[in-house]
């Protein structure tokens, strides 16, 4: 493909303001600001973010990066780190600096599914208790100050569902186990209109743990398992119907988070045996690719659901160099723009 010296020449053009039109690969000298500058771009970066109160991981996220939810989750509680605390309760909003306490959910609950915004979000299914363990099919609806109870999942399998979209009154569910050896279908979908939950056409693998983009008309599934480590295969959903893409993610993760939609998304953080990813990568409708790299290894981790791959955050998730317990730090992720760029030579 040519580029702008191919097909505008070599000629810096002094101009007096930048021009409202540049091109990509554009270059001129701003007389007034004294300044050689360029038509280019700004690479996607993680940068550090504001601190939780308190570390979380299996819990879930929702909002964007000025807006955000981070809701439930765990540690484990045979661990010295973890206090005794196997499933939580706490709501954390995110004004794109600083984490605050929202509203406490009626039940704490750790490895389930969520999204939504900050003011609208849902959380549904997860592990209720450790020791034993106990699961709930229960949903809970948050409504910017406070949770409430929705409708019960029909599926018997809603533990390590983690995985789910669209928004409050239009959301979906897939997969996932239970405790019952044999009994779990790992393919269920189900929908939710904002009051009942539907079971609707089987997804075409297993799935536990994934990453689920989009909306419940319009959605990609990707990452996750089984098997182990991780299942590479992405499908997308039309609202009906399962379809294989014959796409495969870059890694082999599970527990990963992620934000955007069927056609555009970032996958973030994840896990496999010894190992926790720190590459994000990106989808944009036909391949993944690797992305920014993270500052901190996490997994299980919260992060925004927000329908854009322009700005996010990731949140919590567990610490592998302390195992049993959960980080507090928040990265937040800024996608590449075009953006007119300052010429140095130093």
């Amino acid at each position: 493909m040519a580029g702008y010296n191919t097909i505008r020449g070599t000629r810096v053009k002094y101009l007096s303001s930048d021009p409202s039109n540049s091109e990509e690969g554009q270059v001129w000298y701003n007389s007034t600001t004294g300044n050689l500058r360029l038509n280019g771009y700004v690479l996607s970066a993680f940068s550090s973010g504001g601190n939780r109160n308190d570390g979380q991981a299996d819990g879930c996220g929702a909002g964007t990066l000025t807006a955000g939810l981070a809701f439930g989750g765990g540690r484990n509680p045979n661990s010295p780190s973890s206090g005794g605390l196997a499933t939580q309760t706490e709501s954390e909003e995110y004004n794109g600096s600083s984490w605050a306490e929202g509203g406490a959910m009626s039940t704490g609950r750790t490895t389930f599914g969520g999204f939504g915004t900050q003011t609208a979000a849902l959380a549904f299914g997860g592990r209720t208790t450790n020791n034993p363990f106990t699961y709930t099919n229960a949903t809970e609806e948050y409504g910017g100050t406070s949770w409430t109870s929705g409708g019960n999942l029909g599926s018997t399998s809603y533990y390590m569902s983690r995985s789910g979209g669209g928004i409050q009154t239009a959301g979906v569910m897939v997969g996932g186990i239970n405790n019952i050896p044999g009994t779990a279908n790992e393919k269920q979908t189900e929908e939710y209109n904002g009051s009942n939950w539907t079971t609707v056409n089987n997804m075409l693998a297993n799935s536990r743990r994934t990453v689920y983009l989009g909306t419940q008309t319009a959605g990609l599934i990707a990452s996750g398992g089984p098997p182990a480590p991780g299942n590479q295969a992405a499908y997308s959903y039309d609202g009906t119907n399962w379809t294989a893409t014959g796409v495969t993610t870059v890694s082999a993760l599970n527990g990963r988070s992620g934000i955007g939609t069927a056609s555009s998304g970032l996958l973030m953080s994840g896990t496999v045996p010894m190992t926790t990813g720190q590459t994000s990568e990106l989808w944009n409708g036909t391949v993944f690719a690797n992305d920014a790299v993270a500052a901190t290894q996490r997994s299980s981790s919260q992060s925004s659901s927000a329908s854009t791959t322009s700005s996010g955050y990731v949140t919590g998730g567990n610490n592998p160099t302390t195992p049993g317990s959960a980080l507090t730090s928040t990265e937040e992720y800024t996608g590449t723009v075009a953006a007119n760029l300052y010429i140095t030579t130093s």
